[in-house]
């Protein structure tokens, strides 16, 4: 408490009388009680009326003005109405008390005013503190919904091979690196840049993951680093970008391969200089944020062709971690597999199947062109069809054949000493050159006159199976039967039937080679008309166009 009164003796009384309950400091004038305010913070300041040269109304004034949460009290012994009204009005005193004052009472008022200040700051304390709690809560809502995605399973290692992608995951995880994941669709990349993040110092700030295939080239900037008002039409208000979200987190850039180069040149600013210009901001923005990017596509090789920065490859490749597809590592296929049934189960309150020892076998020996997110496909399934039952090798449902338009594997591997005990039918790793054979299109059946003869096939138009005549090697001569269900679909407009020739390298190639020279001969015999290619290869026009741009092919 600060007591300021221009007569001696009383401030010793003052000081005699109330320092048994508080912590009393004495001045003699206004101004240097506003000093002795300014040097240290006091609950409550009681002040004399009649004071000179600084009135003591005029002292409470002033210091309400530069200390107002300073509780003020005012002492007077005269019946000046219009300075008791200016300490009321100007002033804001807590309280006026006539002298000579009672020492209970006063006593008591001194109390209830420095109550008063203490209540008055815990309250703007937990004030501040719920609103910080509503931003972040906000960040966090906004981050989970602008990048929403399934809830992310354990990460399991089993396999040697996995184990040594985990042993680079807690390398890389205790520093800000930048990390390149590389493997194919549906390995689990984004789960393993999620085990990056929580192993990391950076574990209690967010994890924001966004697929930039996901995103129309025209919107990725805008999405990346925000906008302000009116930067473009449509800009109502101000909108953060995912870099500001993840700040003092990790941002996770799938497909980072599908970044436009006016893009890249803005990630490689970020990721040197930690700052970005949103959409039509004036200043920069600082960022504390690690990148973890991925990709299925070969970014050395895109660079070397010009359809990726190279500068930015290096620097986003400062820790690369190659993900091994499902099929490397049969060894998870039982140890990822279980949980995700269990989970389907109780996603759908259904009983779990019984999956037999010769059925896990089998799922061991797929090769899993879609990873894990194939196998939780198959599990789902299991669970929908054959709910509390065994399930056997044969009540998997998994593919019959290879479709060599689809061909995701790397030649060039050993060959397997057996064919797939799933399908009778030999991997795809054997097949060093194909030809596909195009189905005619076919009259359709109809379910009310029964079940289709063996025949039907024959009789309607063409064969009853499409096959994939394979050239003779060291290990003979195939004829891979493929069901009805693997076939494109054909519709009017296609392309006339027919056969595609590739040929596969002795040296190895990559799936992305195979499929851009299958685009290459399918649109070749379209007469270029997309629309043709994309209806004889089954897929919309859309998806047959974002598969040529993927592959750098120009229509």
């Amino acid at each position: 408490m600060l007591y300021a009164d221009d007569e001696e003796d009383v401030r010793e009384v003052f000081a005699a009388v109330f320092a048994e309950h508080f912590d009393v400091t004495c001045v003699g004038t206004g101004r240097e009680a506003l000093a002795t305010l300014a040097s240290r913070e006091f609950d409550v300041l009681v002040s004399d009326m009649r004071m000179r040269p600084m009135k003591g109304s005029e002292l409470l004034a002033r210091a309400y003005e530069s200390f107002p949460d300073t509780q003020r009290i005012l002492l007077t012994g005269f019946s000046d109405h219009d300075d008791l009204a200016d300490a009321v009005n100007h002033g804001h005193v807590f309280a006026y008390v006539l002298k000579p004052w009672d020492n209970a009472q006063l006593r008591l008022v001194i109390q209830r005013a420095a109550k008063l200040r203490a209540l008055e700051l815990e309250n703007r304390r937990l004030t501040t503190e719920l609103r910080v709690s509503n931003v972040k809560l906000r960040d966090d809502v906004e981050a989970v919904s602008r990048t929403a995605s399934a809830a992310r399973p354990r990460l399991l290692a089993m396999s040697p091979a996995m184990q040594k992608v985990m042993a680079q995951v807690v390398a890389v995880a205790g520093t800000d690196a930048s990390v390149l994941l590389h493997g194919e669709t549906g390995t689990g990349k984004e789960l393993i840049a999620a085990e990056i993040h929580e192993r990391s110092g950076r574990r209690r700030a967010r994890f924001v993951a966004q697929n930039l295939a996901a995103l129309p080239p025209e919107l990725m900037t805008s999405e990346l680093f925000g906008h302000v008002k009116g930067a473009f039409t449509g800009a109502q208000q101000a909108r953060r970008g995912l870099f500001e979200l993840a700040d003092g987190g990790t941002l996770f850039l799938d497909e980072i391969g599908e970044a436009p180069m006016s893009l890249q040149a803005l990630l490689l600013r970020a990721l040197e200089s930690h700052e970005f210009w949103p959409v039509g901001a004036s200043e920069p923005r600082q960022v504390d944020v690690r990148i973890v990017a991925a990709t299925n596509r070969d970014l050395l090789a895109d660079a070397h062709q010009q359809l990726f920065r190279l500068d930015l490859y290096y620097r986003l490749a400062v820790c690369p971690i190659e993900v091994p597809p499902l099929r490397a590592r049969p060894e998870d296929v039982r140890g990822i597999g279980v949980p995700l049934l269990e989970a389907a189960a109780r996603r759908m309150n259904r009983e779990q199947p019984r999956i037999t020892e010769h059925a896990w076998r089998a799922l061991e020996a797929h090769p899993w062109p879609g990873n894990v997110r194939e196998l939780g496909n198959v599990m789902e399934r299991l669970v929908i069809y054959h709910a509390g039952r065994d399930v056997d090798a044969q009540d998997l449902g998994l593919p019959q054949s290879i479709r060599t338009s689809l061909f995701p594997y790397a030649p060039g591997g050993p060959p397997p000493s057996s064919p797939n005990p799933a399908s009778g039918y030999p991997m795809a790793n054997e097949l060093p050159r194909a030809r596909l054979s195009a189905p005619t299109p076919v009259e359709p059946w109809d379910p009310r006159s029964g079940p289709p003869s063996p025949s039907w096939g024959r009789d309607h138009g063409r064969p009853s199976s499409t096959s994939i005549d394979v050239a003779p090697s060291s290990s003979g001569h195939y004829d891979i039967e493929a069901p009805p269900m693997s076939r494109p679909r054909m519709d009017i407009d296609a392309i006339a039937p027919g056969s595609l020739s590739l040929d596969l390298p002795e040296g190895g190639t990559t799936f992305d080679e195979l499929e851009r020279e299958i685009l290459v001969q399918v649109l070749a015999r379209a007469d270029n008309n997309q629309s043709r290619a994309a209806r004889s290869l089954g897929m919309s026009e859309s998806t047959f166009r974002s598969r040529m741009k993927r592959l750098g092919l120009k229509g």
